[in-house]
């Protein structure tokens, strides 16, 4: 988290991230690194997957990783495809195309010190290794405004391959081959897609499926704590085999020895190809060897045979249809503000939108609300501001849960609703404090001293930890814990980054201290004998709390 800070943003679509089925109250502190684009999804959407990094080394130098494909950034595991680029000092070629990457991803993140103009010309500058049998012809970023070229087979293609969990008619239409050529069109997805586009895909030589994709639970009301002993390993087992749900997304055609591949995040639909979405998609040209493994995908699927009948939707699936429409009214709409209120937080519509309030059209659709870790509450039609309770400091975050629901059926998700003030590194520090508890802070210390700065940390998706809840902490007999002998040493390796380690200390121990004083006086009691050692050895180095010492 102290690394990143500052230093990396997560883009998604409002209305898109997902509540887990537990949410640890650490993961309050990660609402300062998402940013949410507010593309009304009734006409567009932000469906890029894309990854940019620039990486400093310890000589001073930078290296650059772009990834893009069809992987959502989800626990759930599903068949998919995606591209790495790494920057390469010799040997690689600048890419068409990386610059529109580097500049929308710039402007949406909005960093400080980052101008994406400048950004932009930075990576277009640079050179790309691409990976064995590809070459990058360019890569494509639509921007939502619906006017990009869908690309087509050449006149003398004699092979189309399209993958994707979702299609629409018009798109497959324009992927066809030439009346004279002798070629095989492929098309693989999955069985709901067959049956909802239905007859029109009789045009293809092979129609192959594999099962939907995976996503995460639209409405996790049960918490996994409330699952019997030993369910949760069973779970845990069953989540390993998860993996058979097509996602990937690629356009394939052959024409003799050419071989051309679109990958990326766009799905075979016009609304993704003209650009009404925003999309990232590569344009390669790959090897036979290249070609056989994309193939491999093929061989897993089962062939089937086109509908013979129009699809009816059924009432379940209409409801679903409903739910969701609800739910991207609400996350256009979404015009929410916090305020601390006391001990408690207020929600509240931000005057001056062009809407009264996010609730959804259909009147008796119910739209609840509540803070990351807390109740749902109703929001009544015509409310613009709504008490969210009693929130705690470190459990106080800009995510807002919200459920959208109309009889036995729901949908849930997180939205952010910026704090004003921000709620800012002091409810880090507390959140920290709270997770790590008094003797994880001293396994991360003692993790710090050795090079290990993960020690102590733990599981961060549990809130009840063996090390944290235990006031058995002894500094002179743990041999976990951090020693004289071993502040002493690592000051003697490196004294730059003991100082830095010094730094985090005189950060966090305060808090740490403050949290622990409340709750469990004997620990509060070992973890004041380590800050008084602490200090010791300060005042042994000449080295003030938090400071470098000057030689």
């Amino acid at each position: 988290m102290e690394s990143l800070r500052g230093k990396a943003r997560i883009l998604i679509q409002r209305g898109r991230l997902a509540r887990m089925r537990r949410t640890p109250k650490v993961a309050a502190v990660l609402d300062q690194f998402v940013r949410e684009v507010d593309l009304d999804e009734a006409t567009g959407s932000w469906h890029p997957k894309a990854a940019l990094i620039k990486l400093r080394k310890d000589d001073g130098g930078v290296s650059w990783r772009l990834w893009l494909g069809s992987r959502n950034l989800t626990e759930c595991v599903n068949r998919d495809i995606g591209l790495l680029l790494v920057s390469a000092s010799k040997g690689g070629s600048q890419i068409a195309g990386v610059d529109d990457v580097a500049r929308a991803l710039a402007e949406q993140a909005q960093m400080k010190g980052v101008r994406p103009s400048s950004f932009a010309t930075a990576v277009s500058s640079v050179s790309w290794r691409s990976p064995t049998g590809v070459k990058v012809q360019g890569i494509r970023w639509t921007t939502g405004t619906g006017d990009f070229t869908v690309p087509v087979p050449s006149a003398g293609a004699d092979a189309v391959v399209i993958v994707s969990p979702f299609i629409d008619k018009t798109f497959l239409a324009r992927q066809k081959l030439a009346q004279s050529s002798e070629g095989r069109r492929v098309l693989l997805t999955t069985m709901k897609e067959i049956e909802r586009v239905g007859p029109a895909l009789s045009g293809f030589d092979d129609l192959l499926a594999l099962d939907a994709p995976d996503y995460p639970a639209p409405d996790p009301q049960l918490e996994t704590s409330d699952l019997a002993a030993g369910e949760n390993d069973r779970a845990a087992a069953e989540g390993e085999e998860i993996g058979r749900g097509l996602h990937a997304k690629l356009l394939f055609t052959r024409t003799g020895n050419k071989r051309r591949l679109w990958l990326g995040s766009a799905n075979a639909t016009m609304r993704a190809w003209t650009g009404r979405n925003v999309e990232v998609m590569a344009e390669l040209l790959i090897s036979e060897a290249v070609e056989k493994g994309l193939f491999s995908l093929l061989d897993m699927a089962r062939l089937v045979a086109a509908p013979t009948a129009e699809y009816e939707a059924d009432a379940s699936t209409l409801e679903e249809e409903a739910l969701e429409r609800a739910r991207a009214q609400v996350a256009a709409r979404w015009a929410g503000e916090l305020t601390v209120e006391g001990s408690g937080l207020r929600l509240t519509h931000r005057s001056g939108s062009k809407f009264g309030g996010p609730h959804p059209d259909e009147s008796d659709i119910l739209l609840e609300v509540g803070a990351l870790n807390g109740p749902l509450l109703p929001w009544p039609r015509g409310e613009t501001s709504l008490s969210l309770g009693q929130v705690p400091r470190d459990e106080r975050s800009e995510f807002v849960r919200l459920r959208v629901s109309r009889l036995e059926r729901g949908l849930s998700w997180l939205q952010r609703a910026p704090a004003d003030p921000a709620f800012g590194e002091d409810r880090d520090r507390a959140a920290f404090a709270r997770f790590l508890g008094a003797r994880g802070f001293l396994l991360w210390v003692a993790g710090l001293l050795s090079g290990n700065a993960t020690d102590g940390e733990g599981d961060w998706t549990q809130d009840e930890r063996a090390d944290k809840t235990s006031s058995d902490i002894n500094l002179a007999f743990d041999p976990e814990l951090p020693t004289l002998e071993e502040i002493l040493a690592a000051w003697a390796r490196n004294p730059q980054k003991f100082a830095e380690i010094d730094r985090r200390v005189a950060t966090y121990l305060p808090a740490v201290l403050e949290q622990i004083e409340q709750e469990d006086p004997s620990a509060a009691r070992t973890l004041g004998q380590f800050a008084d050692l602490w200090r010791t050895v300060q005042a042994g180095l000449g080295q003030p709390a938090g400071r470098r010492r000057r030689g």
